[in-house]
């Protein structure tokens, strides 16, 4: 009996439990997003709080691109080679490559024995002239009182003009090879080594020698690059250099960067490339355009024409993979509708492959949270 009366009390309590359940199930709300006859239909809250907008896609006036590479370079006359003007050593090399330097700033030195051999020529030259000086004098003196022969006297002459042209041409050297020849001649101090000076400001893009080496004046040591002037060198296909004119606008990105580039176009070479089948098109930067690395390497567009196509704000397209629809809006529902992107431009992209016109209303805002919802 005990048992029948425990089995009676537990059947009560687990009815009292499901009667208990039943009005929480009765007040749940269906969900607000319904998919029918595939259509996504919305309430009027999701559609205020998503921000959906819809709209007719718009003919606009969409640029024609030509797609090519090239490098970030400067124009010849900014990129200075530095020599030395002798013979010598290099020492005391101060740089490495890129960095900033200033005109006038020093690079290196060069040290040799012939520079030691000149600075001394030229001052045994320099102590002789006064001599031979007074001695033409005093012989012009002896000749017109017969004292000596007219030929002395034009011999005199003829080896201080010779002197005169030494003194003159050893001084002109020293000049040239960066030694004050005035210092050296009132000082009688002669310098082993000469300093090599950039001979314009901005990046030193090579260093082409050690310390230590022995160079020639046909032997480049330094490389500097005036960054100030940077431009695009792109390369186009010979077939399509036609379509390419001056003024173009041009759009550029470095690989890995989404900060665009962007310029004109300068200069269209016509000298083909027959190795490459390319020429070369010389783009001008826009003012306030960003330092950039000297050589290199991006990808371009030219803009060579423009046209008209359907077009509908970039936020309204929907990208999976290799396809992209749009949502149109049918009754008081949304239909996805597969499409072709194609070029787009200034926050808008062009669409086609579809039938979507210019009077199809489709989501211009609130796609992706319309995408969510399936």
């Amino acid at each position: 009996m005990k048992y029948v009366f425990f089995i009676f009390i537990l059947s009560a309590s687990l009815m009292a439990c499901q009667n208990e359940a039943a009005p929480a199930d009765a007040t749940e709300t269906p969900a607000d997003t319904e998919i029918a006859d595939g259509l996504i239909h919305l309430s009027a809250a999701q559609l205020k709080e998503a921000g959906i907008q819809t709209g007719q896609p718009e003919q606009r006036e969409i640029p024609t691109y030509l797609s090519c590479s090239g490098t970030i370079d400067v124009p010849p006359a900014y990129q200075q080679a530095v020599h030395s003007p002798v013979m010598g050593f290099v020492r005391d090399i101060r740089h490495l490559p890129g960095e900033q330097i200033r005109r006038g700033e020093r690079l290196a030195s060069i040290d040799h024995p012939d520079l030691v051999r000149l600075q001394r020529t030229f001052l045994e030259t320099a102590a002789q002239l006064p001599y031979l000086q007074k001695d033409r004098d005093r012989k012009a003196e002896l000749a017109q009182s017969d004292a000596a022969s007219q030929r002395d006297y034009e011999l005199a002459i003829s080896e201080l003009s010779i002197m005169q042209a030494r003194y003159e041409g050893l001084k002109a050297e020293l000049e040239l090879i960066g030694i004050d020849a005035k210092n050296v001649e009132e000082t009688k101090k002669i310098q082993s080594a000469i300093g090599i000076y950039a001979p314009a400001g901005g990046q030193l893009t090579h260093v082409e020698v050690r310390s230590g080496q022995l160079v020639q004046p046909e032997t480049m040591l330094f490389q500097v690059t005036d960054d100030s002037h940077l431009h695009l060198e792109l390369q186009v296909y010979a077939k399509d250099l036609h379509l390419v004119k001056k003024g173009q606008p041009v759009i550029a990105n470095l690989p890995g960067e989404e900060a665009p580039i962007t310029g004109t176009v300068h200069l269209v070479n016509q000298s083909i490339d027959m190795d490459q089948k390319t020429a070369r098109v010389h783009v001008h930067l826009d003012e306030g355009a960003s330092k950039l690395a000297i050589g290199s390497f991006l990808f371009a567009k030219i803009q060579t024409d423009s046209r008209m196509a359907l077009t509908v704000p970039e936020e309204a397209l929907i990208r999976s993979g290799e396809e992209a629809f749009v949502f149109q809006e049918t009754g008081n529902g949304f239909q996805r509708i597969p499409v072709k992107p194609g070029t787009a431009a200034d926050g808008y992209v062009e669409i086609s492959g579809t039938s979507i016109t210019d009077r199809t209303p489709v989501a211009l805002k609130g796609a992706y949270y319309i995408n969510g919802t399936e």
